[in-house]
């Protein structure tokens, strides 16, 4: 927000031709400087949602944690036909427009029984303030980590999963460059050996000639 309120302004005083300073205030923001967290592991946040005993709000971080949404993104839900299709969701609006995630872990949806739908009753006059009434419900109740943090776990975990690059960063509503930045700067050593592991393990993988 403050880049696109720097970059108006300074259109702004072009046109009024008047000397000033505008960059000076934009900042240095990049997706490559985002400070990486502690995110919950998977044990963590199974463990968190069985602590949570409202019903809708148990559902809404089931549905965090299984499809990677953003927060405001929970009331922006084609729930008529989630129970159709297999445990794929359509989002049908939020930051970046309509698409659709498929749930990491599968078996949070039976076990958590997502499919029958909860949400909130929540009042927002914009997507912000949607996203904020989630954010007070997590602090309300010591949860040790933000709504935010179960969007980044899902796109660890779909790295651990192998799914390719391009495919969770639609699932997630980000260009695959931004995907790169912000995520691959999360992995590390533990991850890179579980994919190496991957590798190995695929019976279709290529078998040096012997001799």
């Amino acid at each position: 927000m403050r880049q696109k309120t720097c970059l108006a302004l300074a259109k702004l005083v072009e046109i009024a031709n008047f000397d000033f300073d505008v960059k000076r205030f934009s900042g240095n923001y990049s997706p490559t400087k985002v400070s990486k967290r502690e995110l919950p592991s998977d044990e963590a946040i199974a463990l968190w949602r069985g602590k949570i005993t409202h019903p809708q709000w148990q559902w809404c971080f089931g549905m965090l944690a299984t499809y990677g949404l953003r927060p405001h993104e929970v009331f922006h839900l084609d729930l008529e036909q989630f129970p159709k299709q297999g445990g794929v969701l359509r989002v049908m609006e939020g930051k970046t427009g309509e698409r659709r995630v498929w749930p990491l872990h599968p078996e949070w949806v039976e076990y958590w029984q997502l499919m029958d739908v909860k949400v909130p009753g929540c009042t927002g006059r914009n997507n912000k303030e949607l996203g904020q009434r989630v954010s007070q419900y997590f602090r309300r109740q010591g949860i040790e980590f933000r709504p935010y943090d179960l969007r980044h776990a899902w796109a660890i975990r779909s790295m651990e999963y192998g799914l390719e690059v391009s495919l969770a960063a639609k699932q997630m509503g980000h260009s695959v460059a931004i995907h790169i930045q912000t995520y691959h700067a999360w992995l590390d050593e533990h991850h890179q050996q579980q994919a190496f592991e991957r590798l190995l393990n695929n019976p279709k993988r290529p078998v040096a000639p012997v001799h």
